[in-house]
């Protein structure tokens, strides 16, 4: 029980920091969402698979603290899960850069998803295409410091 109420906490922490960082970034068109990025970071570190109602949860309690459409991060979040535990195996064969590859590209997927769903009539290729590359650079960064600093971000929370 305590370890689910760091979990919350901790991702309730880098939800407050995202809504910070997007205010600053959303100027130069970037989204960079940290808060699916940290989620999946959880998944993809975690020892165990997690189940679709951790997730389903998690994604409802972002849901409502980021007062986005109820249910939207709940069925992405769903889905990154499913698929970080259908490819765990896979995962152990792919090198630091195909792993930066995968989490850069399903973060530009839950942007253009995102804007989809929240800006369908003022759907922008622009925020698409430059948060594309953004966001598989800050996971390669994410990735050399979890690599040059193991006990940074291995720590399991």
């Amino acid at each position: 029980m305590i370890t689910y109420l760091k979990r919350i906490l901790f991702i309730t922490f880098v939800n407050v920091i995202d809504h910070f960082v997007a205010g600053l970034v959303l100027n130069f068109f970037i989204v960079l969402p940290l808060t699916f990025l940290t989620y999946s970071l959880y998944v993809y570190r975690s020892n165990k698979n997690i189940n679709s109602s951790e997730a389903f949860l998690v994604g409802l309690y972002i849901d409502l603290i980021s007062e986005t459409y109820l249910g939207l991060n709940a069925l992405i979040f769903c889905l990154i899960t499913y698929t970080i535990n259908l490819y765990a195996n896979s995962f152990k064969l792919f090198s630091y850069l195909q792993i930066c590859l995968f989490f850069g590209i399903s973060a530009s997927a839950y942007v253009g998803f995102i804007q989809l769903v929240e800006n369908l009539y003022n759907f922008s290729y622009l925020v698409l295409l430059i948060s594309s590359p953004i966001n598989i650079l800050f996971c390669t960064l994410i990735a050399f410091i979890s690599l040059y600093f193991p006990k940074s971000l291995n720590k399991s929370f």
